[in-house]
């Protein structure tokens, strides 16, 4: 199985996160157009301690080695398409969902 996750975000950034079980690990592949999220690498396995968050995770790690903004949501989009691959999300919720969104509704 494959999940696919695209983002369009404010920075004007676009990104695609490739999640595939194989085996005890998730291999992720991230396209981008952000030159900070580059430096992460294009791919790396996720096992199951890292799908539980921490500072001991793969991608606390490529955080700390390679910090993007705060308010960036490549790092919670990458855990949502491992934990759908690996049956902690449902993929029907998902489908029935389509999308998750930040919505801006007051500005002045």
């Amino acid at each position: 199985m494959v999940t696919e996750i695209s983002l369009n975000t404010v920075c004007g950034h676009t990104t695609k996160i490739i999640a595939t079980k194989e085996g005890k690990n998730t291999h992720v592949h991230i396209k981008t157009s952000c030159e900070k999220l580059r430096k992460w690498g294009a791919h790396f396995d996720m096992d199951m301690k890292d799908l539980m968050g921490g500072p001991e995770t793969i991608l606390s790690q490529k955080m700390t080695e390679a910090p993007l903004t705060p308010t960036c949501l490549v790092p919670t989009a990458v855990m949502n398409a491992c934990w759908l691959e690996n049956g902690m999300i449902s993929k029907n919720l998902a489908r029935k969902m389509g999308k998750m969104e930040i919505i801006f509704d007051k500005l002045e």
